[in-house]
């Protein structure tokens, strides 16, 4: 038998209607088809506990799941009311019922929950409307039927008609609780491209500039899109395995925030091997990686650009400092940022971050299922990142001066992308790509030439060294 319903899924920063067909068949084993979020193949798991909690049993059957229609959106864990309403139906313990809507998440005691506060209510039709109780929506009609459980669920589909009772209070959402923090106009930019695009960053700058508070506000920007984001501070002292190995801070810190500081006081060997597991996050089946941001001083004393301390490094020894970080090395970080202290700062507007920050990343999900624009695949990078002409030309022109691989044209890439979906645009613009270019890595070396306003604004020249003649 195959049982048909509705749900709805959040993409483009708007309600998309979706039709899901669960069918039940001889034999044993289950199937999904139309997509590939991870969140959503996990659903059998949740699904199975939480039917025997209301005493239902997963059917001994074949059970195939379908979506229509197929996009690569971002269904996320909402799914997994409308998939247990559906196996039951299919199998025949509950009876089949046209025009169902459904829509929450299920955890294994069978409560239903609603993890997306933020979004607005659905624009439901007619038909029975299945949906969590704490989901912050009022009760337009009464084919609204708010449910606490999944054994509520099923008792207005046998009955056809809502639970009887006063519905929940409205939740209210407590606001964030934001740090107070004073940033450069050019670094509260920085902070929202990569919150937005979980870019890797490399920020430098004296000791108290604020590049400890730069990456705290990184996570708790992007803590607004995604709750309970770890964040991992491990010291500067990490050998390899403790860094990378199958228990290291890399892959501790999940898809969180890894906030590697003192990069400059890692062995090099630690450094290095940083390397290829941050080369794999853009590859399409790569395991979740963490967005990394590393700092480090301008030179061994910390001091160079102080506000009131005087550095007593030699040119040498800094240049001998700053070539710890190899050109492969600098080419994994995707933005890079000075903090210095006698720029002018202003307060950070958060709110007005966090409003941007949720846009974007709608965007980004309507693109692909992939964490951010910084780990979206090369081929989608070139076929559905809505570049125009002009951004396009203005990259090429940047790459063929700078002399730098493909890996760095492609990281400008992914943020200007950043950049367009920051401002809520489709189409990628020529300042977008400007913007990238201004950001990327390639202006911290000692002998960049690569920087769009001309090698007098490279790391060198800001820290009074002359670039050795060439070869």
């Amino acid at each position: 038998m195959v049982a048909s319903l509705s749900t709805w899924v959040w993409a483009d920063a708007r309600w998309h209607e979706l039709r899901v067909d669960v069918a039940a068949t001889p034999g044993f084993s289950f199937h999904m088809v139309g997509t590939r979020d991870p969140n959503v193949r996990e659903a059998p798991n949740r699904i199975h506990a939480a039917l025997l909690e209301v005493g239902a049993k997963w059917p001994g059957k074949r059970i195939t799941v379908s979506f229509h229609p197929s996009r690569p959106w971002q269904l996320g864990s909402s799914m997994d009311l409308p998939i247990a309403v559906g196996v039951l139906m299919a199998s025949g313990q509950i009876p089949y019922r046209e025009g169902i809507r459904a829509i929450g998440t299920l955890d294994l005691k069978s409560s239903v929950s609603w993890v997306d506060p933020d979004r607005p209510a659905p624009p439901v039709g007619p038909g029975l409307f299945l949906y969590p109780m704490l989901a912050p929506w009022r009760r337009p009609s009464e084919n609204w039927a708010p449910v606490a459980t999944l054994a509520d669920a099923l008792a207005v589909v046998r009955t056809g008609e809502a639970l009887k009772g006063e519905p929940a209070a409205q939740r209210v959402r407590s606001a964030p609780e934001w740090p107070s923090l004073l940033l450069t106009p050019k670094a509260v930019t920085a902070l929202g491209l990569v919150a937005a695009g979980r870019h890797p960053a490399f920020v430098h700058g004296a000791p108290g500039v604020g590049k400890t508070e730069f990456a705290r506000a990184v996570h708790a920007l992007r803590s607004s899109a995604e709750p309970n984001l770890p964040f991992v501070e491990p010291t500067s002292s990490l050998t390899p395995v403790q860094l990378v190995g199958a228990n290291g801070a890399f892959w501790a810190a999940g898809s969180g925030v890894l906030f590697l500081d003192e990069l400059g006081e890692l062995p090099l060997r630690t450094l290095e091997c940083l390397r290829k597991p941050m080369e794999a996050m853009w590859n399409r089946d790569a395991p979740p990686t963490p967005l990394v941001i590393g700092a480090t001083n301008p030179c061994p004393c910390g001091f160079k650009g102080h506000e009131a301390l005087d550095c007593s490094c030699s040119a040498g020894r800094i240049a001998r400092y700053q070539e710890r970080f190899s050109a492969p090395f600098m080419d994994r970080f995707q933005v890079a940022l000075a903090l210095d202290m006698r720029e002018e700062r202003s307060p950070v507007p958060w709110e007005e971050l966090a409003f941007k920050l949720r846009n974007a990343v709608e965007f980004q999900r309507s693109r692909g299922p992939w964490l951010g624009n910084a780990a979206m695949p090369m081929e989608s990078l070139v076929v559905d990142s809505g570049f125009s002409r002009e951004a396009l030309e203005t990259l090429q022109a940047w790459h063929k001066k700078s002399g730098l691989g493909l890996r760095a044209l492609h990281h400008a890439m992914r943020v200007a992308r950043t950049a367009a979906d920051w401002g809520h645009r489709s189409r990628v613009t020529a300042h977008d790509a400007w913007l990238a270019v201004s950001y990327h890595p390639s202006q911290f070396r000692t002998t960049s030439t690569s920087d769009p306003w001309g090698p007098e604004h490279s790391w060198s020249k800001a820290m009074g060294l002359r670039s050795p003649a060439p070869q």
